[in-house]
């Protein structure tokens, strides 16, 4: 069964007075009366993606016949609206429609906007202000949903951080653990939540989902939760913090951040990972200018740049000045290392100078930087 309750909607057209004080009823927009219709849909059509934090980009496929589900968290009100663009993208051949449902009320959810239902359309762009507070939903699949569509989709918000997400801090990408201890900050989605509020700490090794492990839990007081993180958990780790309600149910599936128990660049030189093709993917924390910072390989033995590369701050939990994560891949632009051969990665300072920031032996061992 999903983790998500889906209620019939009940559409109300909106009345109005006529200039001779007659009642008389305003058009409804037909995009909003087909998404409505679609509530009505069996659980087992809607598959329910994980949580789609604000500023973010995530993306998937939405099967035929069914519907991709992100659950998304905003705490807009009638006093003060939360502005929301929502952009879908559907990939080249596609088609794509969304509909933004409100909180669960009463077993329903409102249709609060919907577009790409009543003609195909490969993207979709909605400017929303959002009134209600809860977990909202942006449901996603093909314009008649007789096949299969892939797509991109992102939520943006100017709001404050404390308006967006279950968490208002950290937000997704962010560097996390200063001093080995995690803390976190509850949005005000849940400010009048009358249950308790659980915050899981999962790790793993960078760049390897598939390994991520709980090492951690600790229950919010108010708005606040810290977890002391555990030996074991290593310096430019993947994090991922997992919220759930007193009774186990997600109420998100995760944001993700890096350990960074003190401040400073990094490169997990443990955590390396060799292509086929001569490539390299290395993780860790660069500090960043104006959202990006310049990286290269190079090769100590031969004095010269095998390979560069710019890694931006395109997620919501980075900065744009300062220390950030980084996760990249040097694609060999001068020839391939060999085994063996002293290399570094470095990065671009802005008199023109590389700053090494770990040494090692391609394929071998970490070294002494010259």
């Amino acid at each position: 069964m999903s983790r998500l309750a889906f209620g019939l909607l009940a559409l109300t057209l909106p009345a109005c007075l006529s200039s001779s004080g007659s009642t008389t009823t305003e058009p409804v927009d037909p995009e909003l009366v087909l998404a409505g219709i679609e509530t009505t849909a069996p659980a087992r059509a809607w598959d329910v993606a994980p949580t789609l934090h604000v500023n973010a980009r995530s993306g998937g496929v939405a099967a035929a016949n069914g519907r991709r589900v992100f659950p998304i968290w905003l705490a807009g009100s009638a006093a003060a609206p939360l502005p929301l663009d929502v952009v879908a993208l559907a990939n080249s051949g596609d088609d794509v429609r969304v509909a933004v449902l409100g909180p669960l009320r009463a077993g329903s959810r409102a249709v609060i906007a919907a577009a790409g239902y009543s003609q195909p359309r490969g993207n979709i762009e909605m400017s929303l202000e959002i009134t209600t507070s809860g977990e909202h939903l942006l449901v996603v699949g093909a314009f008649d949903l007789a096949r299969a569509t892939a797509f991109s989709i992102a939520a943006h918000s100017s709001a404050d951080p404390e308006m967006t997400d279950v968490l208002a801090d950290p937000k997704d990408g962010g560097l996390v653990g200063g001093g080995g201890i995690v803390s976190a900050v509850l949005g005000n989605a849940l400010a009048d939540r009358t249950f308790d509020v659980e915050l899981e700490l999962w790790a793993s090794p960078p760049a390897v989902p598939s390994q991520l492990r709980k090492v951690a839990t600790s229950q919010a007081s108010g708005n606040q939760v810290n977890i002391i993180v555990p030996p074991g958990v290593t310096a430019g780790d993947d994090l991922q913090l997992r919220v759930r309600d007193g009774q186990g149910k997600v109420l998100d599936s995760g944001v993700s951040a890096r350990y960074a128990p003190s401040s400073g660049a990094l490169v997990r030189t443990d955590a390396l990972v060799y292509g086929t093709n001569g490539s390299l993917g290395a993780s860790g924390i660069v500090g960043m200018f104006e959202g990006h910072a310049h990286l290269a390989l190079l090769s100590e033995s031969r004095n010269i740049v095998i390979a560069e590369t710019t890694v931006m701050n395109d997620r919501p939990g980075q900065t744009g000045n300062g220390w950030a994560a980084f996760d990249a891949v040097f694609e060999p632009a001068y020839g391939n290392a060999a085994d063996g051969e002293p290399v570094s990665i470095a990065v671009l300072r802005g008199d023109g100078e590389y700053q090494r920031l770990a040494c090692f032996a391609y394929r071998g061992a970490r070294t002494a930087c010259p």
